[in-house]
C-alpha cells in the first residue's frame, strides 16, 4: 500500500495533516469495502491484483457474478473488465466512441449512394405524380397554367414540428390543403379520394374547393382549404431530375441463394430460415440478397462482441431504480400483460423482475405468465441504461443497416433538428414456466413498424417458488384449470392453448432454445388474412371484438400448431418456423407477419431500421394504416415514410454531385496526358479551364453564391490572359 505520507516532509505539512485525517481515515476505510455493495461486514473481499484498488465480498460474488470463481476476480476485477453491475458502474456514461461505425471509403459511400437512389427513385416519382395531380387540379380552379400556378409555403416549419391529416391522421408530406383560420389540414391522397366521394363529411363547392369540415370533424366551418406547400417551389421535381441522372442500374441478382430453405411444394410443416454470420464486409451482400427478397435472418453468437455485462433481470432492475423521485409511480410501477389471460395488471418493478426467475402464483395456484413490452416507457433506452444500450450497439449485426446512424438506414439521413420516428431500441421481458405447467407467454400475430432486428440477450429456466403447503393445492389447481380451459374453448376471456407452449417439434427443455418464431412470407399474406378472417370464430379472445377491421393491425390472434397445418392444407401457404437461441439476432423484413413464444423466460432487446429494400412493404403498411378507424391503435403514422424517401434521396443525390465535384476539380491536370514536373500546354490549360467553369455552372450550388461569383471571375480573367498571350512565346 502506498504510504499515507511522505518521510522528507517539513514540519509546516503536519498541521495540514492533522486537518485532513477524517478524510485520510475515509479513503483507508473505502479501500476495504466491497465495490459491490460498499460494505465490509459482508465476509472476506478478493483484491484485484489489476487496479490494486477495487475488491468483491464473497456474498455479491455468489449473488451477482453466479459461475465465476474468486480466482477470475483476483487477476481482473469486472471494473477492470468493464462488466461490473454495481449502480453506479450501471449508471456510468460510457465513451462515444464506442458506440459508432466504422466509416465508409469514399468509394463505398458512393456506390451506396447510387443504389439508395436507384431503389428509392420509383417511390419518389409516384410520390411527385400524386402531387402534380393536385397542382393539376388547383390550376383549373384558379384557370391557371401549371407553371403559372405559384403555391404559398406552409406556416409551419417541417423541420421542428410534425403535421398530420385531420381525416387520415398521416404526416403531411409536402403539398397539402390547410385552413386559414384553424389548424385542419389533408394529405392530396384524402383530397383525391374526397372528390371521388369516398370522404362524405368533407364537401365540395361548385368550382371544386374543399370545405374545412365542421368543429365536431376537427375543423371550424365553411372556408376553402388553401393549397399550400412545405418546401420550396419546384424542389422535389428537381431533386427528381437530378436523382433519375446519377440512379445505379445495380440491384441484387434474380438466382436464388443457396441458403434459403423455402421450399413451396415440400411437405414438411416448417422448413430453415437463412443464416448470416454477420460479418460486415463478408456477408453483408448475402444478407442484402435476403432483405431484398422479403426473408428474416439468423445472426448466431452476436453476445460474443460484447464484454459480458450481465442481463439478468435484476441487475436490469438495479440498473434502473437509480431515480430523482421515489414517488414515480411511472418507473416504480408499470402495466403487464398476463398471457394466461391476456388482461393487464400492474405490478411493481422488483416485484415483476424477481418473479422472472422464481414466478409468480395468483389466489387460485396458477402461475402468472406475465410479459412486459417497450421498456423503458419514459426515458429513450440509452439514458436510463447506458452500459446495457453500449452492449446492445456493440452485438449489432449489419451496422450500416441496422445501427440508428447507419448509411443504409434511411431514418439516418433525416436533418438533426427534423422530427425523426421513435425505434427504439426496446426490451421485452417474457414469462416461461416448466414445461408441466403446459403454459407460456407469447407475442401474437402482428406487423413490426418496420424492418426489425430482435436480439435474446438472456434466458432462464423458471424455478416457481411456492410454498410447501400450498404445493399440492397449486398443482391440482393448475390441472384443473387447464382441463376446464379444453373443454370451454369459446368461452370467456381469451387463455393460452396448450399447443402454443409445448408441441412435438419444440420441447421446453431444449438447453440453448429460447423462444419459437413463426414468420410469413409477404406474398402470402392475402391469404393468412383470409384464412384469420374465415376462421375468426374459432380463436379465442381477451374481450369480443365489435368489428375485425384488420385480421394482422389487431394484434388478437395467435396461430398453434393445429392453425398451421389447416392454414397449409387449405390455401398451401406456411411460416418460416425456427428457435432462437441466446445470443441470436433475428432479423424481419418489413411487411412479414411474425409471431413469437417464449420456451423459457427470456429478455430480449428489438431495434426498428428502414433499408431502402423495404420502403415499398412500408409504404403499403402505411397506406394499410391510413384507413384504420381514428381510435384504432395502429392508426398514427409512426414511421413518416414518404418524409424518409425525400431525405434519403436528397442526401444521396448532395454526396454524389459533391464527389463528382471534388474529383472534376481536384487536380485540374489529371484528365490532361501531363507528366510530373512537365509544363502544360496553352491549350490544355485553356481545356481545363473551360472544364472548371462548366463544372462551376452545372454544380456552383454546393459553393456559396459570394465564393461561385470569385472563382468564375478568376477563370474568366486566366482565360483572358492566356487568349491575349497566345502569338507570344
Amino acid at each position: 500500500m502506498m504510504p499515507w505520507r511522505s518521510t522528507n516532509e517539513d514540519a509546516s505539512s503536519a498541521g495540514n495533516m492533522q486537518m485532513n485525517e477524517p478524510n485520510l481515515k475515509k479513503k483507508r476505510s473505502d479501500s476495504n469495502n466491497c465495490h459491490q455493495c460498499r460494505r465490509n461486514d459482508k465476509g472476506r473481499i478478493v483484491r484485484c491484483t489489476r487496479c490494486n484498488k477495487k475488491g468483491y465480498c464473497i456474498t455479491c460474488i455468489t449473488k451477482w457474478y453466479a459461475g465465476m470463481h474468486e480466482t477470475y476476480f483476483a487477476e481482473a476485477c469486472p471494473s477492470c473488465r468493464n462488466i461490473c453491475n454495481c449502480t453506479a458502474c450501471l449508471q456510468s456514461d460510457v465513451a462515444n466512441q464506442e458506440l459508432l461505425i466504422p466509416d465508409l471509403c469514399i468509394s463505398d459511400k458512393s456506390q451506396y449512394s447510387k443504389y439508395i437512389v436507384r431503389v428509392l427513385l420509383p417511390f419518389l416519382k409516384n410520390f411527385v405524380d400524386e402531387q402534380n395531380m393536385e397542382k393539376e387540379h388547383e390550376a383549373r380552379i384558379q384557370g391557371l397554367s401549371v407553371a403559372g400556378l405559384r403555391l404559398p409555403k406552409a406556416n409551419l416549419s417541417h423541420e421542428y414540428q410534425l403535421k398530420k391529416c385531420g381525416n387520415c391522421k398521416s404526416s403531411v408530406f409536402d403539398i397539402h390543403r390547410s385552413c386559414p383560420n384553424c389548424s385542419y389540414k389533408l394529405c392530396v391522397s384524402c383530397c383525391q379520394e374526397i372528390r371521388n366521394g369516398y370522404v362524405s363529411y368533407c364537401k365540395l363547392t361548385n368550382s371544386g374547393n374543399i370545405i374545412c369540415p365542421s368543429q365536431g370533424m376537427g375543423g371550424c366551418g365553411p372556408r376553402i382549404l388553401e393549397l399550400k406547400s412545405t418546401y420550396p417551389v419546384n424542389w422535389i421535381s428537381e431533386l427528381l431530375t437530378k436523382a433519375e441522372s446519377v440512379a445505379d442500374a445495380h440491384e441484387p441478382s434474380e438466382g436464388a441463394c443457396s441458403c434459403s430453405g423455402y421450399n413451396h411444394g415440400s411437405e414438411s410443416d416448417n422448413f430453415h430460415c437463412p443464416t448470416v454470420e454477420g460479418d460486415e464486409t463478408a456477408d453483408q451482400r448475402h444478407f442484402q440478397w435476403h432483405l431484398y427478397k422479403g426473408e428474416p435472418v439468423i445472426v448466431p453468437n452476436v453476445l460474443s462482441r460484447t464484454t459480458g455485462l450481465s442481463w439478468e433481470p435484476l441487475v436490469m432492475w438495479r440498473a434502473s431504480r437509480k431515480i430523482k423521485s421515489t414517488h414515480d409511480l411511472r418507473i416504480l410501477e408499470f402495466s403487464v400483460t398476463n398471457c394466461l389471460n391476456w388482461c393487464e395488471e400492474t405490478i411493481n418493478i422488483h416485484q415483476f423482475f424477481k418473479g422472472y426467475t422464481e414466478g409468480l402464483w395468483d389466489s387460485e395456484g396458477r402461475p402468472k405468465i406475465l410479459k412486459l413490452e417497450d421498456w423503458p416507457p419514459a426515458e429513450s433506452f440509452a439514458e436510463r441504461l447506458p452500459r446495457h444500450f453500449q452492449e446492445f450497439v456493440k452485438c449489432l449485426p449489419f451496422k450500416h443497416y441496422t445501427h440508428q446512424a447507419g448509411y443504409l438506414n434511411m431514418p439516418a439521413k433525416t436533418p438533426k433538428k427534423s422530427l425523426k420516428p421513435e425505434l427504439g431500441p426496446k426490451i421485452c421481458f417474457g414469462y416461461g414456466v416448466d414445461e408441466h405447467l403446459d403454459f407460456c407467454s407469447a407475442s401474437k400475430l402482428q406487423y413490426g413498424l418496420s424492418d426489425m432486428v430482435n436480439i435474446l440477450m438472456h434466458t432462464a429456466a423458471q424455478d416457481p417458488v411456492v410454498s410447501s403447503a400450498s404445493n399440492e393445492k397449486a398443482n391440482e389447481n393448475v390441472m384443473r384449470n387447464q382441463q376446464n380451459e379444453r373443454e370451454n374453448k369459446n368461452k370467456g376471456k381469451e387463455k393460452i392453448d396448450s399447443s402454443t407452449s409445448a408441441n412435438n417439434e419444440q420441447r421446453f427443455d431444449e438447453q440453448k432454445g429460447g423462444a419459437a418464431w413463426d414468420v410469413f412470407r409477404r406474398q402470402d399474406v392475402p391469404k393468412l388474412e383470409e384464412y384469420l378472417r374465415r376462421h375468426y370464430g374459432q380463436f379465442r379472445h381477451k374481450f369480443p371484438l365489435q368489428q375485425l377491421f384488420h385480421p394482422i393491425h389487431e394484434k388478437a390472434f395467435y396461430l398453434t400448431v393445429e392453425h398451421k397445418r389447416n392454414l397449409k392444407a387449405e390455401y398451401g401457404i406456411k411460416p418460416w418456423t425456427f428457435t432462437q437461441k441466446l445470443g441470436d439476432a433475428v432479423i424481419v423484413p418489413a411487411g412479414c407477419p411474425y409471431q413469437i413464444r417464449n420456451l423459457k423466460s427470456c429478455t430480449s432487446v428489438s431495434a426498428n431500421f428502414v433499408s431502402a429494400e423495404s420502403v415499398g412493404e412500408c409504404i403499403r403498411l402505411s397506406t394499410e394504416y391510413r384507413r384504420l378507424p381514428h381510435r384504432h391503435s395502429s392508426k398514427e403514422d409512426k414511421l413518416q415514410v414518404k418524409t424518409l424517401v425525400l431525405y434519403a434521396v436528397c442526401q444521396a443525390v448532395q454526396y454524389l454531385e459533391r464527389i463528382d465535384l471534388n474529383n472534376t476539380i481536384r487536380n485540374p491536370f489529371e484528365h490532361e496526358n501531363v507528366q510530373p514536373g512537365e509544363r502544360p500546354s496553352r491549350s490544355q490549360v485553356r481545356r481545363e479551364l473551360e472544364r472548371m467553369k462548366l463544372a462551376l455552372e452545372t454544380k456552383g450550388h454546393l459553393f456559396q453564391p459570394h465564393m461561385k461569383e470569385y472563382l468564375l471571375k478568376e477563370i474568366s480573367l486566366l482565360t483572358e490572359k492566356i487568349n491575349s498571350s497566345a502569338g507570344s512565346s
